[in-house]
């Protein structure tokens, strides 16, 4: 209970968890279970767990469409992402993906899910509606995290190998570029103006701040400091 500071109760799931979402509803939360490769789905007013279900391989980032209706789960150790419906807590498909997906960036429409594929330097599309992949493109060395502007039209990608961001535009499909960070770039926060892209060098220690110009045809970034 936050306003009380205080522990309400503790909820055994799987083996390993590695990370919990609260549904936009907020009445469901899924953890990922790495060892046990399942998802723990549960019911925040029982505090209890309401089903637990059987994925792939190493499930660790997940993204609940806006309606919570569906959970997709990156499962890093089998290539591939589970669609999950979180109507009837049954595993709905697998979608093969690249290399080790190690994190999902969903529209804020919920139409279209990133799939960085850490292992494979590429990001594929999965079509929420459908459950089916879409086109998959190349991007930098080692893609670990993804962001999408407010307004669904820009992806931007940490590249951890490159030491990089890379913009893509989504409604023409095109990478526009990349601009040079610090070391092993991997967290991405667009600021609530979505002027700054915040970018968090895990080896260097720094934090860089890209500015963002929209420009007639395609944004212009530019590197304003790091901190």
């Amino acid at each position: 209970d936050l306003e009380q500071r205080k522990l309400i109760a503790n909820i055994r799931v799987g083996g390993a968890p590695g990370l919990a979402r609260v549904s936009p509803d907020g009445k469901t939360v899924v953890a990922s279970n790495r060892a046990d490769g399942t998802i723990s789905i549960i019911d925040t007013a029982k505090l209890a767990v309401r089903a637990t279900v059987a994925v792939c391989d190493k499930p660790e980032d997940l993204a609940i469409l806006p309606d919570s209706s569906k959970v997709f789960v990156a499962c890093t150790g089998s290539s591939a992402v589970a669609a999950v419906d979180l109507k009837n807590d049954r595993l709905l498909t697998l979608l093969e993906v690249g290399k080790t997906p190690v994190q999902l960036a969903m529209k804020p429409d919920g139409g279209e899910i990133y799939v960085c594929n850490f292992d494979s330097s590429s990001v594929s599309v999965i079509e929420t509606t459908t459950n089916e992949i879409g086109p998959t493109f190349l991007i930098g060395t080692n893609p670990a995290h993804a962001i999408v502007s407010a307004d669904n039209t820009m992806l931007y990608v940490s590249n951890f190998g490159s030491n990089a961001v890379s913009v893509y535009e989504i409604d023409i499909g095109k990478v526009l570029g990349a601009l040079p960070t610090g070391a092993s770039p991997e967290a991405l926060a667009l600021t609530g103006n979505q002027k700054f892209l915040l970018v968090a060098d895990t080896l260097s220690g720094d934090v860089a701040v890209l500015r963002l110009e929209k420009m007639p045809g395609a944004p212009k970034i530019s590197a304003e400091r790091a901190l």
